[in-house]
C-alpha cells in the first residue's frame, strides 16, 4: 500500500470515528421512569381556561415538574414542588434544544419554584419537547430525565396545541 493510500485510509477511519462520536452526542431519549408520565388537566373555573402539564405519578403528590399556560396565550411557565428553597433557575434539554429558566421559590409549607421567564408556545424547545416526548431537567446540579409513554406524548401534544391556540 502506498503512503498516500495509507494516509487516505487513516483519514477515512478518523472521519468515520468522528461521525460516530457526533451522532452519539445528540441526546437520545431516556427510558420512561416507572410510574411517571406526562398528564394534562384543564381548569375552566377561572376567567380564562388554563391547563397544567405535569410529570407525575398518578394519584400522588410526586410531581418533579409542571408547565402551565392559558388557552391560546402562547406563554408557558414552569413550576417545581419541593426542592431547594434557594432555587433560582432550572435548565431544560430535549434533543438538541436547551433552555434556562429563571424563577423564584416561595417557601411556605413546601418550597415551590415558579419560572419568571416564560416560554413561547412555539419556541424551538417546546417544539423539540413535543416531537421527542421527553426532557431532562437540571435543578441545583441534579439532573432528572422525564420521558413519556405513548399516552404522555399525546398529553404533551394536546398541551402545546392548547397553549399556542
Amino acid at each position: 500500500m502506498t503512503k498516500g493510500r495509507m494516509m487516505m485510509k487513516r483519514f477515512l477511519v478518523s472521519v468515520g470515528g468522528a461521525l460516530a462520536i457526533v451522532s452519539g452526542a445528540a441526546a437520545s431519549a431516556p427510558a420512561v421512569n416507572d410510574g411517571y408520565d406526562w398528564t394534562m388537566r384543564v381548569n375552566d373555573e377561572d376567567r380564562a381556561d388554563s391547563a397544567i402539564l405535569a410529570y407525575e405519578v398518578a394519584d400522588t403528590d410526586d410531581q418533579p415538574l409542571n408547565f402551565t399556560c392559558e388557552e391560546g396565550g402562547n406563554r408557558i411557565f414552569a413550576g417545581i414542588s419541593g426542592g431547594s428553597p434557594d432555587l433560582a433557575a432550572i435548565d431544560l434539554v430535549s434533543g438538541d434544544q436547551a433552555l434556562r429558566l429563571a424563577g423564584t421559590t416561595e417557601a411556605e409549607e413546601m418550597p415551590y419554584f415558579s419560572s419568571t421567564d416564560e416560554i413561547a408556545g412555539d419556541a424551538p424547545f417546546i417544539r423539540a419537547f413535543a416531537a421527542n416526548g421527553w426532557l431532562r431537567m437540571t435543578a441545583d446540579g441534579a439532573a432528572t430525565d422525564m420521558a413519556a409513554t405513548p399516552a404522555g406524548k399525546q398529553a404533551i401534544a394536546r398541551f402545546v396545541a392548547f397553549c399556542a391556540g
